[in-house]
């Protein structure tokens, strides 16, 4: 009997904003779709930084939101009713709005077990179709957050190579570790330096992240204005090959895609 695959999904969290977050989820997910890979965005932060990024307008079908409350609910569901195509980077993906913010109290409400509703949702037949899902986390440590990582293969952690937002790294990864106490170090759990910059203090935490963490570091992500630009102006980077950045995110892509990775 053939084996059916399952899609790898990727949680991207930290519970501090500001550290590229979405900009690594779109980068990732756009550059998995340029090389083939059959992609889902998912956007569960009711910032909906991603899904404003992605140009969606309200257009009155459900979202996370409601896919979370009908899970709950047990009511029926129509997953094609959720999903949004976006033709520029050829990817699908599920939106947020703002009322996303009352999901930690639809989750508690559930009767089987309020840490596990992204896993059945994202363990239905319907999502055999992509390869990847990838969840872009609000920036918090909330019930949403236990969902994806615990229904997640690979915890993403990205951690700005600036000595204050590092600080704090090995105290949110054994938060987030305690939620996932099953999880392969170097396999499951990745750490993906962002905003790395040419200046020596942003070189010292660059050194200290491949000191502490070894084979859980990704490639760095370089720190230039392009990002900025790429955010206000809704671009991904891995589209420029001339964009050092965009080089950057391709190299995360193909360890992703590879199974392998070297810091």
């Amino acid at each position: 009997m053939e084996q059916i695959k399952k899609p790898t999904i990727i949680c991207i969290a930290n519970e501090k904003g500001g550290v590229a977050k979405t900009t690594s989820a779109i980068n990732i997910a756009a550059g998995l779709s340029f090389r083939g890979k059959k992609v889902l965005l998912v956007d569960i932060d009711s910032q909906t930084h991603l899904t404003n990024w992605l140009d969606f307008t309200f257009d009155g079908k459900p979202t996370i939101a409601e896919l979370i409350y009908q899970t709950v609910a047990q009511f029926p569901i129509y997953h094609d009713d959720f999903i949004r195509h976006n033709e520029k980077l050829n990817l699908d993906y599920i939106p947020a709005t703002p009322m996303l913010a009352g999901a930690v109290t639809t989750l508690h409400a559930d009767q089987t077990d309020e840490t596990t509703v992204f896993t059945r949702i994202f363990s239905d037949n319907y999502f055999e179709k992509y390869d990847f899902i990838i969840i872009d986390c609000c920036p918090s440590l909330d019930l949403r957050i236990t969902n994806a990582v615990i229904c997640s293969d690979i915890l993403l952690i990205t951690v700005q190579a600036d000595p204050i937002p590092y600080q704090g790294t090995d105290k949110m990864l054994k938060t987030l570790l305690r939620m996932k106490p099953t999880a392969n170090i170097g396999e499951d759990v990745l750490i993906l330096p962002t905003m790395a910059m040419n200046i020596q203090v942003s070189k010292a935490v660059l050194e200290a992240i491949r000191e502490s963490y070894g084979s859980m570091v990704l490639p760095a992500i370089p720190f230039r204005a392009s990002v900025k630009n790429s955010s206000a102006e809704k671009t991904v980077l891995v589209k420029r090959r001339s964009d050092d950045v965009g080089r950057a995110y391709m190299n995360v892509v193909d360890v992703l895609i590879g199974g392998e990775h070297n810091g």
